[in-house]
């Protein structure tokens, strides 16, 4: 099996050391391989982020320097799928692309996971869905949605409060960080159908209080890095 953290490593560190030398990403790219796209060249495999999240994001980036920008963006690829007529999908950091766009900084590199421009548009849809890289509910939950609706790029993604209180709980300390695919979303649900979120940020703030106690108890056991009480 080909180790796709370990490819990138070595990609990064020949990026770093050669950056005139990452090409422009094409649909001949092949598995491991580090390129530069547009941001808007990249399609969402899911509905919505936390624009809460995304404005912390995006004040972190502008607060950079260029050197900063350039060693964060090589550290950052956005992983991708190349799937049928050669678009590229983006598999994670919808969060990271939408900041960009806010920043007004419309490059960055991409790392590409599987090449399957050659499939049907079904085979590519299920193999998709079968290495976890949609996330097919939309920005109250509903779901799942087909995928022929997913936004063309990350401009079109909506707003989901909840996902960006999932993000600030655990910032928190009401859960760990997981590796299980979309894992905060999966904290998003639960805190959706318990926490009523108020009104700005004092609303906003009283509502992680709330949830980050709510993610301690024994109701959250069983999500994704769940701590207990």
């Amino acid at each position: 099996a080909i180790c796709i953290s370990a490819l990138l490593s070595i990609a990064q560190g020949n990026a770093q050391d050669n950056p005139k030398d990452i090409p422009t990403c094409d649909d001949s790219a092949k598995t491991g391989e580090l390129c530069e796209t547009e941001v808007l060249d990249l399609h969402p495999t899911q509905f919505a982020v936390g624009i809460r999240e995304v404005l912390k994001k995006q004040s972190k980036f502008e607060g950079m320097s260029k050197p900063e920008r350039k060693d964060y963006l090589k550290e950052h690829a956005i992983p991708v799928v190349i799937g049928p007529g050669g678009r590229f999908y983006m598999t994670d950091h919808h969060h990271l692309a939408r900041a960009l766009w806010e920043a007004s900084f419309h490059k960055l590199f991409a790392q590409v996971q599987k090449n399957w421009k050659a499939l049907s548009d079904k085979d590519f849809w299920e193999r998709m869905e079968k290495e976890h890289w949609l996330y097919l509910y939309d920005e109250n939950g509903k779901g799942p949605l087909s995928p022929s609706l997913l936004p063309e790029d990350i401009r079109k993604l909506r707003d989901d409060p909840y996902r960006s209180l999932a993000a600030d709980v655990r910032e928190a300390g009401g859960y760990v960080k997981s590796t299980e695919p979309f894992a905060e979303f999966k904290w998003a649900e639960f805190f959706r159908s318990r926490i009523r979120l108020g009104h700005g940020d004092n609303g906003f703030k009283e509502a992680v209080k709330k949830a980050k106690t709510l993610a301690h108890s024994p109701e959250a056991h069983g999500l994704p890095g769940y701590r207990g009480i």
